[in-house]
């Protein structure tokens, strides 16, 4: 019972979800190798650095491992997942442990980033054309993503937008389909005396995605057709209107809703831990006072 209560609490130590040294010390570990990692692409520092770099990636890597293992031992058959009881109807589901995961699945791409030579590659010598190596060793960088894993404030933002994700998808296709019709209009009517920019409908929505991201799209692409269509501005008003303000603010407006609704239900579950433990620590000091009194009954008798 000690050892199972030990693993409890040392599953809430390393769970990442509270500030505590463990977090702070894998926090700092992680913001060094992300810098290393950073440097490794100045092609000058690693000349002069090279063995430098190599020892802290390689003392980054062998922590993350430790890590990993440890996280193994703490959560045991839980490391995956945990069988939980829905609030609703009472009934049992597996709720997987997506941090873990991902924390696993960084170290397995992060361990074969750094194996010198990919064996399977000596046999198939026709991947070395296409950089398959080099590309295996860029996957080291993922391991940058485990600030996202190990901080909570990352966590809460990581989970808002993941849950803004279906509104900003249905926003997205409305943004293609609008982005479509004006497309096949302005292929009709400029794509014969402005073929770079609507001289097909491939063209037409580069064109407009370049308006989208307001790249230079005035002096490029507007004046030049205006000249010759001097109507043409309020095509390209209203479309630079409705697509870049109104529908890019929609989709900034999901995002900051949903990560709005998932700080409130971080802070509810917060609160609830906190009622839960009040509540723990009461039962415990009212069997602790009832005990104390059937002792000096015991005593008296």
């Amino acid at each position: 019972m000690k050892s199972e209560k030990k693993l409890e609490n040392l599953k809430e130590y390393v769970d990442g979800n509270a500030d505590t040294p463990y977090e702070y010390a894998m926090l700092f570990v992680i913001v060094i190798n992300t810098i290393s990692l950073g440097i490794e692409t100045s092609k000058n520092i690693t000349e002069e650095f090279r063995n430098i770099l190599f020892i802290i990636d390689q003392i980054c890597l062998w922590i993350f491992i430790a890590e990993l293992v440890f996280k193994f031992i703490v959560f045991n058959k839980q490391f995956f997942g945990e069988i939980r009881f829905s609030e609703d109807d009472g009934e049992e589901y597996f709720h997987w442990n997506r941090w873990n995961i991902s924390d696993l699945i960084i170290v397995i791409v992060s361990v074969i980033s750094t194996l010198p030579y990919f064996t399977v590659f000596r046999v198939f010598r026709i991947f070395r054309s296409f950089k398959v190596i080099r590309t295996i060793k860029a996957l080291g960088a993922v391991r940058s993503l485990k600030l996202v894993n190990d901080v909570s404030g990352l966590r809460t933002t990581f989970k808002g937008l993941v849950k803004a994700i279906p509104g900003i998808l249905w926003t997205f296709c409305f943004l293609a389909l609008f982005a479509y019709v004006y497309a096949i209009i302005g292929t009709h009517i400029f794509g014969e005396e402005f073929p770079e920019f609507f001289g097909s409908l491939g063209y037409a929505c580069l064109s407009l995605c370049q308006i989208l991201t307001f790249d230079s799209w005035v002096s490029q692409i507007a004046r030049p057709i205006i000249q010759l269509y001097p109507l043409a501005w309020i095509y390209f008003i209203s479309y630079a209107f409705i697509a870049a303000s109104v529908i890019m603010n929609v989709i900034v407006g999901i995002i900051v809703d949903s990560m709005g609704k998932e700080r409130d239900r971080q802070k509810q579950k917060e609160m609830k831990d906190s009622a839960q433990n009040k509540v723990t620590l009461e039962q415990l000091s009212q069997q602790i006072s009832e005990l104390q009194n059937q002792i000096k009954e015991l005593k008296r008798d």
